[in-house]
């Protein structure tokens, strides 16, 4: 196996990349992380999937060691940045694996450049559904402006992700160590810009019905449980099954919001069943 660590420029910013690759002959993976994440959030999975997939991680614009945001903010912003990146790394089709935030980004690229994508894998994803599809409004710490104006000062004024600890800790009461110093990094490694001036687009019903309707690959949900901070709600779930007929839906009973985590295992075992 061949890693490769590179970044791909856009013409506009630089996007790290990080790829494990076998042979031309086996599948292309592509991994698009969350909002305040990075390409690590796939680590527990990528390692035994490389003995089978070629693997490719990303960092998006403004979050790991990729370029930073300047006055351009929107989602676009970070879609086409990806469609530049799979035009020039790949030759063929490729399978796009985008959690939360990067599930919308994926299910964006399916739906405007069907000839990139040839299957779509969303693990417990934002959607951009409407709050009348979802039934309720999802309220969390970060959605909050002052919140973020606050978390965005400290990251401004962190020298290395341990500044980051505390407030880490106040967030995630119960998490590990371990799981500490990770999501402290990931907090590091954030544009402070973008986490002030987080980006929010309201989609309407149609826009958002003919976004789905417009993807002509196979899809597969895998979903975390709203019981343990999966942000799919059930009615939400309900709608997209019925948008999406074809589509089959995969839950991680045991998992929240990071199946690809907190429950690797099966995550692994899925992807492999569902994609030869």
């Amino acid at each position: 196996m061949q890693i490769s660590k590179k970044f791909v420029h856009t013409g506009d910013v630089a996007i790290d990349v990080k790829q494990y690759l076998l042979d031309s002959k086996y599948t292309n993976l592509v991994f698009i992380h969350g909002y305040s994440s990075s390409k690590n959030t796939w680590d527990r999975v990528t390692s035994e999937l490389s003995n089978f997939y070629n693997i490719t991680t990303l960092d998006l614009r403004g979050m790991g060691r990729s370029g930073r945001f300047s006055d351009k903010f929107s989602y676009d912003v970070w879609i086409n940045d990806l469609i530049i990146v799979l035009e020039k790394l790949f030759e063929q089709k490729v399978i796009l694996i985008g959690h939360s935030l990067g599930g919308w980004i994926a299910t964006n690229i399916a739906s405007k450049r069907p000839d990139l994508v040839n299957h779509l894998v969303l693990v417990d994803p934002y959607t951009s559904a409407p709050d009348e599809v979802r039934n309720k409004i999802r309220r969390i710490p970060s959605a909050d402006v002052e919140f973020r104006k606050n978390r965005s000062k400290k990251i401004k004024n962190a020298k290395t992700p341990k500044d980051l600890i505390s407030e880490t800790k106040k967030l995630y009461p119960n998490a590990s160590k371990h799981s500490i110093k990770i999501l402290s990094r990931m907090w590091f490694d954030l544009d402070h810009i973008l986490e002030k001036n987080r980006i929010r687009e309201k989609i309407n019903i149609d826009k958002f019905i003919q976004i789905y309707k417009n993807i002509n690959c196979n899809i597969l949900f895998i979903l975390g449980t709203p019981s343990l901070g999966g942000i799919v709600s059930r009615e939400e779930k309900k709608y997209m099954k019925n948008l999406l007929p074809d589509s089959k839906f995969f839950d991680l009973k045991n998992s929240g919001h990071t199946p690809q985590i907190e429950d690797h295992i099966k995550f692994i075992d899925k992807i492999k069943k569902e994609i030869k």
